[in-house]
């Protein structure tokens, strides 16, 4: 009997999700507030600004260390750099 009981419980959730909102034809704009939604289109522009001034900053970082780089080099690298473009009367 008790075997019964639970397959019954289980079967039930398989109903329910029959009658998601999806099902019905409505979607989560009509679902939601004007307020809500809002809300939700303020955060994901946040988000959005967000993630480009991180890419932006991270764009700039290695900008710099690039420049770093350069400027550390010694001056048997900025030689042996020059000879592999092919330029000038060491070649």
């Amino acid at each position: 009997m008790a075997k019964k009981q639970r397959k019954q419980e289980r079967q039930a959730p398989k109903f329910a999700k029959a009658e998601t909102p999806e099902k019905n034809g409505v979607n989560v704009k009509e679902m939601l507030s004007d307020d809500a939604l809002g809300k939700l289109k303020q955060l994901e522009r946040q988000m959005k600004e967000e993630l480009e001034k991180a890419e932006q900053a991270a764009a700039e970082r290695k900008r710099r260390e690039q420049e770093e780089r350069e400027r550390n080099k010694s001056f048997g690298e900025l030689l042996e750099e020059y000879e592999k473009k092919g330029g000038g009367k060491y070649s």
